[in-house]
This record gives C-alpha cells, structure tokens and sequence, in this order.
C-alpha cells in the first residue's frame, strides 16, 4: 500500500507549489486542457491536503497551466537549437517539466529548491536522469557547478516573491558565473505587488499567503535592472488563457488598460557577463 505523503510542516512560501500542482493535476483532466501532466495528477493524488479550497480558484487554475504551457515551449525551442545545453529549473517544487519534455537527453537538468522542499520532490518525484539541488536560488555555489558543464545555459524561476534588491543580486550573479545564459521568467505587473491576499488561490492556503514584492511596469524595464540583461520576447498570459477566466475578467482583458496593467507577462531574457560582452 502506498503511504500518502502529508505537507503540514512546509513552510508558506514552499506551500504554493501544492497549488500549482493542483492546477496541472486538474487541467490534466480535461479533455480540451492546455497541458497534459500525468506526474502532477499521480503526486496530488499521494498527499493529504485539501485540494478542494482551491476549486473556485478559477484564474489561477488556467493560469498556472499557460504559464507552465509558455515556459515548455520556451525550453523545448531552446533545447532543439542547443541539443546539448544545461537547463535549471529555479524553484522546482513539484514542476514536472523534465517529464512533460520526455526527459530530454542533454548535458545535464537540474531543478533546485530550498532543501526542505527538495526533501518532498525525491518522495513524490524521485530523480531519473535529472539532478535535485537543495540550496537557495542565491547561494552561488549551484551556478559554479552550472558553469563546469561549459555549455549552454536556461535558468527558469520565480523571482515576484523577492525585493528588487534581490533580483539584481541574482542578476549579478548570473551575469558573473553564466555569462551568456537565457532565463526564463513570469512577470508580475507592478500594480499587484502586495496583493497577494487578494489572490484566488493564495489566499485559500493554510500558512499566511507569501506577499508579491517585485513586479515591472512593463517587460522592456527589465533591461534596466542590469546593463547585461537584453529582452528576447515577452508574451501576455492572457492569450492563452483569456477565453478561460472569469468573464468580468475576460472583458478586461480586451481593454488596453488591462493588458497593460495587469496581464502577467512570460518572459525570455539572455545575460551578458561583464566581461565577455556576449549579448
């Protein structure tokens, strides 16, 4: 009999991964979903924790999956024009991107999180021909094993839960030990940072909803948190999700106003180092 895994001493902030993997798990049950994530549906189904709060969490729902749906395309394109490139998804959680890609054959993949969250991926998700990192998305020593591989590089993450301070550290970091490396973001307009307890879902969690601290005006400020940092594309969320969310939503979203303002963005970025100049 398989023993179920309960998620009660996780922290708020690693909490929200339950919350995506509910999102993937449900879209996986549909018949026209965005995404198809047979991994997302066994684990939720190994956890003891009450999915259900979240069935009214409509936007994110769809919202979590068009996301997951973009940054796929994104590293799936990647991996085709760098068949031996080094991919490191930033924040894992219970993210089964490696699955979804079919386990891609490159020079390596890694999916990094604070250690008490990698410690629930190797229950749930063991690893196959991947490598699990428990450290800080700033400790600098995963970015020095990264760069031993010397080849191509893709970061993926979440950078919305951090102060802008932060983000350039991390920017600064990248810049120094992956010159050249393409990193993959969601962006959260600047008009929703702070609002996390208005959020659908965030706010039906156990633990106090960690606060949004970092979003941008729009996608080309990026490029002034860094002089390395140049814009490869951005695209709005809601032209994959739009005709699913709620309709006051959706009309908003036929609104300049809206997609300005409140459109998250997935974002593609390449950084150059300070020295190499490579852009």
């Amino acid at each position: 009999m398989t023993t179920r895994f309960s998620p009660d001493s996780i922290t708020a902030l690693s909490e929200t991964m339950l919350i995506t993997l509910w999102a993937k798990a449900t879209e996986t049950m549909r018949a026209d979903g965005i995404l198809h994530d047979a991994e997302a549906l066994r684990m939720m189904g190994l956890i003891d924790y009450d999915f259900d709060k979240f069935t009214k969490a409509k936007t994110s729902q769809v919202g979590g999956c068009g996301r997951a749906y973009l940054i796929d395309n994104i590293t799936r394109n990647f991996i085709a024009e760098h068949p031996q490139a080094v991919v490191v998804q930033l924040g894992a959680g219970l993210d089964a991107r490696f699955e979804r890609l079919g386990r891609p054959a490159i020079a390596a993949w890694y999916d990094l999180d604070l250690p008490e969250v990698i410690e629930v991926r190797r229950r749930l998700l063991p690893e196959s021909s991947n490598h699990y990192i428990g450290a800080s998305l700033f400790d600098e020593a995963w970015a020095d094993s990264v760069a031993t591989h010397g080849k191509p590089v893709l970061l993926e993450g979440v950078l919305m839960y951090f102060e802008e301070h932060e983000v350039k550290a991390f920017f600064d970091m990248v810049s120094r030990k992956l010159p050249g490396a393409e990193v993959v973001l969601d962006i959260l307009p600047k008009k929703l940072v702070g609002h996390a307890k208005q959020h659908d879902a965030l706010s039906k969690m156990n633990t106090k909803p960690p606060e949004f601290k970092w979003g941008v005006a729009q996608a080309s400020d990026l490029e002034g948190l860094h002089s390395g940092i140049k814009l490869l594309s951005q695209t709005g969320l809601s032209s994959i999700c739009r005709k699913r969310y709620p309709w006051l939503l959706r009309l908003i979203y036929l609104t300049a106003w809206g997609l300005r303002n409140l459109d998250m963005q997935i974002v593609h970025l390449r950084v150059a180092g300070f020295q190499t100049g490579i852009r």
